[in-house]
């Protein structure tokens, strides 16, 4: 799943803010459960923060509390 996820972010424009949800395609996160979502969540802001996803940068928290992120 996260494999799929990089080039996907090489694609976005850079300076896009961006949440892990919009990586996926369809309705594939909806489908996942709650808690697949949370470890899945904390998984990728990890990655992001020990600089192992090329080009995304945390951003902050959004109203909703969910993580957001930039490319670099």
């Amino acid at each position: 799943m996260y494999a799929s996820l990089v080039p996907k972010i090489r694609q976005l424009k850079p300076g896009t803010v961006f949440f892990v949800k919009d990586l996926f395609e369809g309705t594939e996160w909806k489908h996942l459960s709650r808690g697949d979502k949370l470890a899945f969540g904390k998984f990728f802001k990890r990655k992001v923060e020990l600089g192992q996803v090329p080009r995304a940068r945390y951003h902050g928290k959004a109203d909703n509390n969910s993580a957001q992120y930039v490319k670099a």
